[in-house]
């Protein structure tokens, strides 16, 4: 009889246990929401975000500027140049594309207008250049994929620098400025090789994958499947993060905001809410 009281002591406070447990299940799930919006006519072959999480997509010879919340800013597009091969947003006062197929390289303002003449990369005796970025420091770096020079340059096209990039089969297909001046270029059969300030070889950084990376001062993050591999090459941690959707072929973080492209080129804004 006592052991039975004592049983019917446990299952009650299990029950106890098990109810509380669910209603903290209910309350967190009720508290921390995600909000979804698919950013209107937005069709895209990658996008990019800006330090104040403006949203820019790119489609061909097509750029557009949107707010965080996916509101249309502006719009540029130069059909002359042909295909825009990369942007670089890290200042959003000074955006420059890169046209590889026509050599040329076009600063626009906030409101994507353009500061000055396209600045032709032929005349400058760059013939062979397969990446461009544009630092916080207003330089400019090129990628020469033939000759295997990392160059820096002002933004008047004087050359600064010319690093040879001595690496066994480096084929890189990205170059990102990085906020403390530095570079990041990433090959996807070697990995993510990080650049000081002055162009000198730092250290690599072995993730093979053929998605798109991201990389920040300390985050290196890519899509894998339906989720986000992330590595902190500052730590040397690595994580997952499950994504909302399925399809992705792009995804950047704002605060509380993924931004996500998919297969289809449509562009989705996930927030987390309170």
């Amino acid at each position: 009889m006592e052991n039975r009281k004592k049983l019917l002591k446990r299952n009650n406070l299990f029950a106890k246990l098990l109810r509380f447990f669910l209603l903290c299940i209910f309350c967190l799930t009720s508290y921390f929401t995600m909000a979804q919006t698919q950013i209107p006519n937005a069709s895209a072959d990658f996008i990019k975000i800006d330090p104040y999480g403006n949203i820019y997509t790119v489609k061909k010879a097509q750029l557009y500027k949107y707010s965080p919340q996916g509101k249309l800013l502006f719009s540029y597009s130069d059909h002359t140049l042909g295909v825009i091969s990369s942007i670089d947003v890290f200042n959003p006062m000074k955006v420059m594309l890169f046209y590889q197929d026509a050599g040329m390289l076009v600063f626009l303002n906030e409101q994507l207008a353009p500061i000055s003449d396209p600045i032709s990369l032929f005349d400058a005796g760059y013939l062979t250049i397969s990446l461009a970025s544009y630092s916080a420091a207003n330089q400019i770096h090129l990628y020469d994929d033939v000759n295997k020079y990392l160059l820096t340059l002002d933004f008047f096209m004087r050359e600064i620098t010319r690093t040879p990039t001595n690496f066994p089969s480096f084929n890189p297909v990205k170059m990102i400025e990085l906020e403390e001046k530095s570079l990041a270029m990433h090959d996807p059969e070697s990995g993510v090789f990080l650049f000081d300030a002055f162009s000198t070889f730092n250290k690599l950084i072995p993730i093979i994958t053929n998605q798109p990376i991201e990389v920040t001062s300390e985050l290196i993050y890519y899509t894998d499947n339906n989720e986000v591999a992330i590595y902190n090459y500052k730590t040397m941690s690595a994580k997952t993060q499950q994504l909302p959707v399925s399809g992705v072929i792009q995804a950047l973080f704002y605060r509380n905001n993924i931004i996500l492209l998919l297969q289809n080129g449509t562009v989705w804004i996930y927030e987390f809410r309170k």
